[in-house]
């Protein structure tokens, strides 16, 4: 994710670890509700919404889908240049 808006250095790097070691080392399939992937998008998310709250900003529209989507990765779109 890019916003990084009202996450600390700490907890990125924190939560980099456990999204890669959930991607090696988790299990092989989960139901999308309890996919730790998803849930690690999805509690990402909700922060970066928190803090723009919080600041009195909007957030990106593609962070409010990840976690109105329940965690699934932002569709990336192309630009029409």
């Amino acid at each position: 994710m890019r916003d990084n808006t009202g996450l600390g250095l700490g907890y990125r790097f924190a939560w980099r670890l456990e999204y890669i070691g959930v991607s090696c080392f988790g299990p092989a399939q989960h139901m999308p509700a309890t996919d730790p992937k998803r849930r690690l998008r999805r509690e990402r998310a909700a922060r970066v919404i928190a803090a723009h709250e919080a600041r009195g900003t909007e957030a990106p529209e593609w962070v409010r889908q990840i976690v109105e989507t329940g965690g699934d990765a932002p569709v990336k779109q192309r630009r029409a240049d």
